[in-house]
């Protein structure tokens, strides 16, 4: 499934955070903190057998043997201050950022076998959401033409405003967020709370990128792996966000089936991956290996006669790190029984004392999911946030 490189995965979706700082001393948010404690163990799901999964949970260690006896995943849990015993795997977090390579140090790691400060500043930079312009701008050579309207970098609370007073209908975004955080979506154009809010991101954040809202037929995702210099892709991803933008649930199925759905919408797809794949090895595959995620939109384009003709944004955010839809990706190919499809979600309750929804228990056979509901992470009574898989009803076909 991967490559054959030991690795030791640890998830800690606070980093989106802290690159908006760019600081080596962060303290996330409770929340984010709440969020790396309870879903520790979904790496285990995009790692190659053999890996080691970093949790000082008891009980993350149990459920995670749970799995590899039921899903045969050959993923094993160890602590952080057993991380200075293994010299020879490599560290791949759920992205990089000055204040992990500090703690990592702190529990024993290295530093020659961790990025330098150096290559963190620059992974940095290609994570700021400017990266997807460029992206844009070299798939606009490569194609010969350009697809959707491209975002702009805007640095003045007047551009800001004087483009979404143009326009209306808006995404206006931070350089640095996490699942829809540092998204604005304005509908009717400027409204007090937005010039609010526009303003304090620009003095935090330097800049906002800025842009136009589309007719949205389906949110998607490519899931690649850099290795070596070199893009591969590993797999789609459809995908539901709420009225915030923050990522819902998303659909699992085999990858197959994920991107024939695709190309029904958009036959012209894989002229597209291509070339995307192709401006991936230029800009990101020299400095960067392990998972990333670019996510996309189908949108009505320019409507002809009764018909509607369907677009493609490429390129709407670059997520340098794991994803939801890496997961999704990989448990579509390899723990769903055949003709069977699901919906992957994050679960999410305001306290241990409230009921989670309530659903049918899952039935497995011969290591693949049938029907019900599989918990994929453990059933504990204080997390406020678990990961859930649930089966369809309905065939996939």
């Amino acid at each position: 499934m991967m490559p054959s490189t030991k690795h030791i995965y640890l998830f800690n979706p606070q980093n989106d955070l802290a690159l908006a700082t760019g600081g080596i001393n962060y303290v996330a948010p409770p929340f984010a903190m709440h969020m790396a404690h309870d879903l520790a163990v979904l790496p285990a799901f995009i790692a190659e057998p053999g890996s080691l999964l970093v949790t000082d949970s008891e009980l993350d260690a149990e459920w995670l043997e749970h799995l590899n006896s039921t899903f045969g995943l050959g993923v094993h849990a160890i602590k952080r201050n057993e991380l200075r015993r293994f010299t020879d795997y490599q560290i791949m977090p759920w992205g990089w950022c000055l204040d992990l390579r500090r703690r990592l140090i702190k529990w024993g790691v290295s530093s020659q076998c961790l990025p330098t400060k150096e290559q963190i500043y620059h992974l940095r930079g290609l994570s700021h959401r400017r990266v997807s312009v460029l992206i844009h701008l070299r798939l606009r050579e490569l194609l010969g033409k350009q697809l959707c309207p491209m975002p702009v970098e805007l640095a003045l609370d007047d551009e800001v405003l004087n483009f979404v007073s143009r326009h209306g209908n808006c995404f206006i975004k931070t350089p640095w967020s996490s699942s829809g955080r540092g998204i604005y979506h304005t509908i009717n154009g400027v409204s007090p709370d937005f010039e609010q809010w526009c303003r304090g991101s620009l003095k935090r954040q330097g800049s906002l990128l800025c842009e136009q809202g589309l007719d949205k037929v389906m949110d998607i995702a490519v899931e690649f792996y850099c290795k070596n210099g070199k893009t591969t892709v590993k797999g789609y991803s459809h995908f539901t966000t709420d009225s915030h933008s923050q990522y819902d649930h998303g659909e699992v199925a085999p990858n197959k089936v994920l991107k024939d759905k695709i190309v029904a919408l958009y036959p012209h797809f894989d002229e597209v991956e291509v070339a995307l794949t192709r401006v991936l090895d230029e800009m990101i595959a020299p400095h960067y290996q392990g998972w990333l995620g670019v996510d996309m939109l189908l949108f009505n384009a320019q409507s002809k006669g009764d018909d509607n003709e369907i677009g493609i944004n490429p390129c709407v955010e670059l997520n340098l790190r794991p994803t939801m839809g890496a997961i999704t990706s990989v448990i579509g190919d390899t723990m769903l029984a055949t003709d069977t499809g699901a919906v992957f979600r994050i679960e999410q309750r305001s306290s241990s004392q409230s009921p989670w929804p309530q659903s049918q228990d899952a039935v497995v056979e011969n290591g693949r999911l049938v029907a019900g509901t599989l918990q994929l992470t453990p059933p504990s009574t204080t997390a406020l946030y678990r990961a859930v898989l649930e089966v369809k009803v309905d065939s996939i076909n």
